[in-house]
């Protein structure tokens, strides 16, 4: 058998000489060349070298951090129509990076603490990583574990190089660095409240940061109200974090649970709450919340301008007061409305008076994603040239597979970066 093998390939190869030394029909190019305009390449070779992959696959270098920044359109809405912008964006090439936090030290430096699945022979769990930056987001250092596990810190800058991290969930842990995030000192346990009741406590939104003293909306879980049973908070720290004092709930009829603050220009403490879906609406899952924001001119004793935005479907809060004094709310929309079409995407919005109001009107569209509902943990931070840095996780959702982590459909963890204008009209 193995005889008639070769003799089998032996033959083709002869065929084959045979055809190449035939007359083959050959086409002939008889066109004349012309001078019709074309696209022009213009990004230099060289710099196409730095961006574009050098892999078969085209798979990335390990040592990349993120993907090539590349133009992405950010949707304004407006009375008489949309308006477009073009923002940059790109993804960090980490595997399953989710809730990333973000701070800026006093040099300009920023920290970005996340976490993910980064190798290690010796692990297979999650890890808490941190990246610097010192040219506004533009490159990033390589991400260095800080802690193994499923915590998810958030970091806050408390004044020079110092950075603070604050727990999302309980239990977690406190740690500070002193030089900018290169090194961390003991991991302490998050106080639970001081009422005796040893309560856990949650958080998810923009913390307030003034001086040492830090301010935060945080939430328990406890007896149900009209089908809720979450209760929302204030807690705050006046020596940097390392200890909190007592507690101030708000409104328990507000049915809230997470939410972020900040401070507005005319002294007010303005909140965004995460809120119970409207009453006859169904809770699939609890992408169906909304939004509450409030007003406080007594540090959180009395609220005023309360509002409830949207029926459905919006949520993570996060809140930046810019330089000029406007308010910046970015939030998750986990079943968004474009054009009388759902989707799922992450979104912004301005307020111009203080948080008293919001310009509903001419919010932004920063991100689109069509493979799955749960966006989630957006965070904004301005830039030194008045644009913004937004931070948005999303997922990766293959239900036709088993998944790598051994669950069926197991939605892996996507992290992106949009940098933007609220402003374009100036530009």
């Amino acid at each position: 058998m193995r005889i008639t093998m070769v003799l089998s390939k032996v033959g083709l190869l002869a065929c084959s000489v045979a055809l190449m030394a035939a007359e083959i029909p050959v086409a002939k190019d008889v066109s004349a060349g012309t001078d019709a305009p074309t696209p022009k390449d213009t990004i230099p070779l060289e710099r196409l070298q730095r961006l574009a992959s050098k892999e078969a696959s085209a798979s990335y270098s390990p040592e990349r951090v993120i993907s090539p920044p590349m133009p992405i359109a950010i949707r304004q809405e407006h009375p008489d129509g949309p308006s477009y912008q073009e923002g940059l964006s790109y993804t960090f090439l980490i595997h399953s990076m989710k809730f990333a936090g973000i701070a800026r030290m006093d040099n300009g430096r920023l920290v970005l603490v996340a976490s993910g699945w980064l190798k290690d022979p010796l692990r297979e769990e999650r890890g808490v990583f941190v990246m610097q930056s010192d040219d506004e987001a533009q490159r990033w250092s390589q991400p260095r574990i800080i802690h193994w596990g499923p915590e998810r810190p958030e970091p806050v800058s408390i004044g020079e190089q110092k950075v603070l991290l604050i727990p999302r969930d309980d239990p977690g842990f406190i740690s500070s660095s002193e030089d900018g995030g290169q090194s961390w000192g003991e991991q302490i346990p998050f106080p639970r409240l001081p009422d005796g009741s040893n309560r856990e406590t949650y958080r998810h939104g923009t913390l307030l940061v003034e001086g040492q003293t830090i301010t935060g909306v945080f939430y328990v879980q406890g007896e149900r109200r009209e089908g809720w049973t979450a209760h929302s908070l204030l807690r705050r720290s006046g020596d940097g974090g390392r200890t909190w004092g007592d507690e101030l709930w708000l409104p328990p009829e507000w049915l809230t649970s997470e939410g972020a603050i900040t401070r507005a220009r005319d002294g007010a403490l303005v909140v965004a709450l995460r809120t119970a879906q409207a009453q006859g609406l169904p809770s699939h899952s609890d992408h169906w919340r909304r939004i509450t924001t409030a007003r406080s001119m007594d540090e959180g004793r009395t609220w005023t301008d309360r509002q409830v935005h949207f029926r459905y479907g919006k949520v993570h809060s996060k809140l930046l007061t810019l330089d000029n004094g406007d308010i910046l709310l970015t939030y998750a929309a986990r079943m968004g409305e474009l054009d009388g079409e759902m989707y799922h995407g992450i979104e912004a919005v301005l307020s111009r008076d203080n948080g008293k109001t919001w310009d509903w009107d001419r919010r932004f569209i920063l991100f689109r994603w069509a493979m799955h509902q749960s966006m989630h943990s957006p965070q904004s931070i301005e830039l030194a040239d008045g644009r913004i840095l937004t931070l948005l996780g999303y997922h990766y959702d293959a239900r036709w597979n088993e998944g790598p982590l051994g669950a069926p459909g197991y939605p892996m963890g996507i992290t992106s970066a949009v940098l933007w204008s609220p402003y374009p009209e100036d530009e």
